[in-house]
């Protein structure tokens, strides 16, 4: 789900641990036992480190159910790229995209994101992940299935278990190829979310997007991650390195991001094809 109105959050991390407990001896002293003399305060970084590491190893669990990381990737919404970033521990997912991972996945968010509860019986896309076509004779292996995200997504990880089959789009091959020039593989679908874009992009329009296209080289219409938060804006890139971001809704400013702030924007692709629920195909 891509927000069309900036906003961003901050994500707190805590960590504890216990003083060591003593037990005292038939003669009256006290002594540490051997348990508690063992146990001491975590550091925070060395907390962080550790949780990080087993979210990448249960994350490391699902792609080995799937055929490939980039197929699991395209399910959750993402590009490749930022989700091998997860693999390696370079970043982390928002709370939008770990809950539609665990979806993809058919897991519990609480699982997926700290290991609570019964470790799951993983099924990779070729079981319950992947859509039963209703329709008898569709080859599946001509389309491109591209996950459509509800907008509950942008619950966090205190949100119920993910339940139910995700919700896919078929788009055939040849037309991505004829219409776009670019392979399938290369597409990531969003959803738009706000006002900021209107009349041009609405509330809940589908966005195409087109991940190759990572780095703004020229004006055009972009979904870009800042602080975790996704946001859909069209982008002019400046002679000095800087940014405009431009909404199309006039009631919103244009932001200028400065060239030593640009750096920190992620750009997740190009929107090359829109489409809303009371119009046709743009």
């Amino acid at each position: 789900m891509v927000d069309l109105n900036r906003h961003t959050h901050s994500n707190i991390a805590k960590a504890t641990a216990s003083w060591p407990k003593s037990v005292e001896t038939l003669d009256g002293a006290r002594h540490m036992s051997r348990r508690s003399e063992a146990a001491r305060v975590i550091p925070e970084a060395e907390y962080l480190t550790a949780t990080s590491g087993a979210f990448i190893a249960r994350l490391q669990e699902i792609v080995r159910h799937w055929p490939s990381a980039d197929r699991l990737a395209r399910a959750t919404g993402v590009s490749p790229s930022a989700f091998r970033k997860w693999l390696r521990g370079d970043a982390e997912p928002s709370r939008e995209r770990l809950v539609a991972l665990a979806k993809a996945a058919g897991v519990t968010v609480g699982w997926l994101a700290s290991g609570e509860g019964p470790t799951p019986r993983l099924a990779g896309a070729t079981e319950s992940s992947r859509p039963v076509s209703a329709a008898g004779g569709m080859d599946q292996r001509n389309y491109l299935l591209l996950p459509k995200q509800p907008e509950a997504a942008a619950a966090g990880a205190e949100s119920p278990p993910v339940a139910g089959p995700v919700e896919f789009i078929g788009f055939r091959h040849d037309w991505v190829r004829a219409e776009f020039g670019i392979e399938p593989d290369h597409l990531i679908l969003e959803i738009a979310v706000g006002e900021s874009m209107l009349p041009n992009i609405q509330h809940g329009d589908l966005l195409l997007v087109d991940t190759t296209e990572n780095r703004i080289r020229s004006f055009g219409v972009y979904v870009l991650e800042i602080a975790g938060e996704r946001l859909v804006k069209r982008v002019q890139p400046k002679l000095d390195g800087g940014l405009t971001l431009i909404s199309d809704n006039a009631t919103y400013e244009p932001e200028h991001v400065p060239p030593a702030q640009a750096g920190d924007i992620a750009v997740v692709g190009r929107v090359v094809w829109t489409c809303g629920p009371t119009r046709g195909s743009r």
